[in-house]
């Protein structure tokens, strides 16, 4: 499953507030298909939003386009409450019970779905957002970065 590197997105500015819900959707079902988009998205964004500071999951919220917003309702965090420490292990078994797959399966779809994220917001609150992750986190988090779709 090659990622793709080209591919122009319909509206991203670069100022954040990014494609449709549709578009987001789409490129994670191209990359995983053998997930559903919405269940893959939505585990990795609540995993995601629990273990960061509240004030970086409101500016996340902040940079998605209206219809993500309402897609991640439940998982966007009250912007006082504190970051959880967390490790690889912990999150990608979070990710793996809410989505009900092996924990060896995480990696691809975490990757996907930063992919996806990445391409809904600034380089600069990626860069904030990568400060609070661990180092093997961080490091996937990155790689996805480096396969976002961004406008040529």
């Amino acid at each position: 499953m090659a990622m793709m590197h080209n591919q122009e997105t319909e509206s991203w500015s670069g100022e954040g507030v990014g494609t449709s819900v549709e578009s987001f959707l789409a490129r994670i079902n191209r990359e995983v298909p053998e997930y559903s988009p919405s269940e893959a998205a939505d585990a990795v964004m609540s995993a995601l939003c629990e273990r960061l500071p509240g004030g970086l999951v409101q500016e996340l919220k902040e940079q998605f386009p209206e219809g993500l917003r309402r897609l991640f309702e439940r998982g966007w965090k009250d912007r006082s409450a504190p970051a959880q420490k967390f490790d690889k292990d912990d999150f990608y078994l979070d990710i793996a019970e809410r989505m009900q797959i092996e924990a060896e399966n995480v990696r691809l779809v975490l990757h996907v779905v930063f992919a996806s994220i990445h391409s809904q917001i600034t380089e600069r609150l990626a860069e904030k957002i990568d400060s609070e992750l661990p180092p093997n986190i961080s490091g996937t988090w990155n790689a996805a970065r480096r396969a976002a779709d961004l406008p040529r």
